[in-house]
């Protein structure tokens, strides 16, 4: 399966402190199929030498005769102990589990998939005509437009303002309100594979009796996967992959990290 990135609903606690594992080829012995409410279908107890039982997908157990059977493939039953709100990276879906990999990369291993909901990413909308700045930072500090609007006038920064218009600085000072550094300078675009992790784009570049307008909007790249954030009312999807409509002038590198 192509990686996908989900959030634990239901903390999970593995109950099997030694899990089973071997590589393709091991000898098995399979016993019983599992019965339970969960719907946890077509897992068997096996059992391999130098190993305790555990329980086996049955499309990775060549069948032999008898209970006698070979893996297909290398296998681990580990499973991955998880608490609620956590973000994984789901790579393999088998009969109701899936194998997941801490955000951080530091651990792996089974997780049932009745535990976790996929992480669908949405787009703040700018709730005014010149409010892309705004929404840009809202969607970087998770925030919604109202807060980070909120957060702005009290700054004295108001979307209405021109002066504001061709300005880049006072995205900078939202995001280091809200402990994120972004780059002092602006760096001109070349390809969406040279672009950082998460930055600020400026798109729809143009001039206007000598002076540089432009859209804002926010570039992410997770788990390899790229889409851009347009907080802009009109269109029918706010979280784009059309890369190639929407031709970006520069733009401005962003760190999550406390500033």
């Amino acid at each position: 399966m192509t990686p996908r990135t989900f959030i634990v609903t239901t903390a999970h606690r593995s109950e099997f402190p030694n899990p089973i594992t071997f590589n393709e080829g091991a000898p098995l012995t399979v016993g019983e199929e599992y019965q339970g409410d969960e719907g946890w279908e077509n897992w068997l107890f096996c059992s391999t030498p130098g190993q305790e039982a555990g329980w086996v997908p049955k499309q990775i157990i060549e069948r032999l005769d008898g209970q006698r059977a070979r893996a297909r493939e290398a296998y681990t039953a580990r499973e991955l102990d998880v608490h609620a709100g956590e973000r994984l990276i789901a790579s393999r879906s088998l009969n109701g589990w899936l194998w997941c990999t801490r955000a951080d990369g530091t651990a792996s291993g089974w997780v049932p998939q009745a535990n976790l909901a996929e992480h669908t990413r949405r787009c703040v909308i700018q709730e005014e005509v010149s409010g892309c700045g705004i929404a840009a930072c809202a969607n970087i500090l998770g925030q919604t437009y109202a807060e980070m609007k909120a957060t702005a006038n009290a700054m004295g920064i108001h979307a209405e303002d021109p002066s504001l218009w061709s300005d880049s600085q006072y995205v900078r000072r939202l995001l280091a309100a809200g402990g994120v550094t972004a780059a002092a300078g602006e760096t001109p675009f070349e390809s969406w594979e040279k672009l950082p992790d998460l930055a600020l784009l400026a798109i729809k570049h143009h001039q206007e009796n000598g002076r540089d307008f432009w859209h804002w909007v926010v570039f992410e790249r997770s788990d390899d996967q790229m889409h851009v954030l347009d907080s802009a009312s009109y269109l029918p999807s706010n979280v784009r992959t059309d890369f190639a409509a929407m031709q970006p002038k520069w733009f401005i590198a962003v760190n999550r990290t406390s500033a």
